[in-house]
């Protein structure tokens, strides 16, 4: 473990970065790089632009895009004058698209690059390089600043709101453990709409170091120059075969994903690659526990900033990077018992100090008087060579009640064969899958997560045959 770092500023990141570190390269998109002196200038410049344009202090902005350094610059000048700022997957479907920014009361939308537009009570927004000039907010790091929605993996999507503060919190009690400073850079490797995504840019802040925004050349160019990402297992497995990690810089990995193979990660320490991995969760600002992987099957302990319980089987959660709630139209909705604690609905247990997930209380079913967890079933079947991701669902039967069907994600486009023979001897015959499907392209447009809800109302769909 490292020195604690403190979340503390008096004044916006990027403008304490400007005063000790003005030339340092902060941002970097492609050729173009900016110094943090830069990166103050152009959020003032693009703060302006978004208050000429009728912007207020606690409006909802909304940006609809890819990855992009127009999302970085929106959500800079969206908090620099006390508006709240949400990144939405632009693959969403107009219809959800429509109830999700009407959920929230979003005042305005900057659509992206060639993203098709919706009508509705907002207006259109454009990121205006405006003159620079005096921003009446001031620093106050508990103002809401974020909405991130939830995956909607079992359910519908949350509007979750956070504080500069909470992100700032969440940042410091992770990197007091994995080193990244002043003189390291990040990759912008996952969608800025979902929470893992967001919490890059706010290590960034936090740290002073450098953004490295995607390219159009692919993960392998883009992690040539940079020390850090947050990778799931099948890339970081692409990067190894592809027999180039002499040319990377990469030093640090944060893996995401339920299961992550030992060989993985000895592998990527041989070429110099230290991995970590953890537990997280939206309401929580990311990441909770965290570890260096070591090959066994725990997610690590709780980080500073954070507490953690097992109340009958439940892991409750709480700390300085909790929401501030459910974010509605109507207001924020407390997502906290009344004891301060967020029920996550997850199942673990502690062993050791170190937190061990089992599965989802809601995701449960029974099957012949048997409790199914499907995250175990999905575990073992990710551990095959061909299967890349995988959710397991339910299905009637008149017999059992309910019987569990796997629906994949293969990385040959077919169902791997002999599967029966593979899972026989690592899940009791009551959990073992009794069809499995290929997950149709559609399923997979959601962001990081696969909607369970989706996948399951899919299989429902699907014509019974004998």
């Amino acid at each position: 473990m490292g020195k604690l770092i403190s979340p503390a500023f008096t004044t916006w990141p990027w403008v304490k970065w400007s005063e000790e570190r003005e030339l340092d390269i902060a941002l970097r998109d492609g050729d173009k790089v900016w110094t943090w002196s830069e990166v103050s200038t152009q959020t003032n410049r693009y703060a302006n632009g978004l208050l000429q344009q009728g912007v207020k202090r606690d409006d909802v902005i909304v940006g609809i895009a890819k990855n992009c350094i127009e999302l970085i610059w929106l959500q800079l000048a969206s908090v620099r004058i006390g508006a709240r700022f949400a990144a939405i997957n632009p693959k969403t479907p107009s219809k959800q698209l429509h109830q999700l920014v009407t959920s929230i009361a979003a005042n305005h939308i900057w659509f992206g690059e060639g993203q098709e537009t919706i009508s509705g009570t907002w207006h259109h927004l454009q990121l205006i390089n405006a003159e620079y000039g005096a921003v009446a907010a001031t620093w106050q790091p508990t103002r809401l600043a974020t909405l991130t929605f939830t995956s909607g993996s079992t359910g519908n999507p949350k509007a979750v709101a956070h504080s500069a503060s909470n992100h700032l919190h969440s940042a410091a009690g992770l990197l007091s453990w994995l080193h990244f400073d002043v003189s390291d850079s990040w990759l912008v490797s996952l969608p800025l709409f979902h929470v893992s995504g967001l919490a890059i840019v706010w290590r960034w802040l936090l740290s002073g170091g450098m953004l490295v925004m995607p390219t159009e050349q692919g993960l392998l160019n883009d992690l040539a120059g940079v020390t850090h990402a947050s990778l799931v297992p099948t890339q970081l497995q692409r990067i190894l075969d592809s027999g180039e990690t002499s040319q990377l810089a990469l030093k640090r990995v944060l893996l995401g994903g339920s299961v992550i193979p030992t060989e993985l990660t000895i592998a990527a320490q041989k070429q110099g690659i230290e991995c970590w991995l953890g537990y997280g969760m939206t309401e929580m600002g990311s990441t909770v526990t965290a570890k260096r992987a070591d090959g066994e099957p725990g997610v690590g302990n709780v980080l500073p900033y954070r507490e953690l319980r097992i109340e009958e089987g439940e892991v409750w959660v709480k700390g300085e990077s909790l929401t501030l709630g459910y974010y509605r139209s109507s207001g924020i909705i407390d997502v906290a018992n009344e004891d301060g604690w967020f029920e996550t609905k997850d199942l673990g247990s502690v062993i050791n100090a170190e937190l061990h997930i089992h599965g989802r209380a809601d995701n449960m079913f029974i099957s012949g008087g048997e409790n199914i967890h499907p995250e175990k079933i999905e575990q073992v079947l990710l551990t095959h060579h061909e299967i890349d991701n995988v959710i397991v669902v339910d299905v009637p039967d008149e017999e059992y009640g309910q019987r569990p069907v796997a629906v994949l994600v293969s990385n040959t486009g077919k169902i791997p064969a002999k599967l029966v023979e593979f899972t026989q001897d690592k899940l009791a015959k009551f959990e073992q899958p009794i069809r499995y499907e290929i997950m149709p392209e559609h399923l997979l447009i959601s962001g990081i997560k696969i909607s369970r809800k989706l996948v399951k109302e899919w299989v429902d769909s699907l014509p019974i045959t004998a």
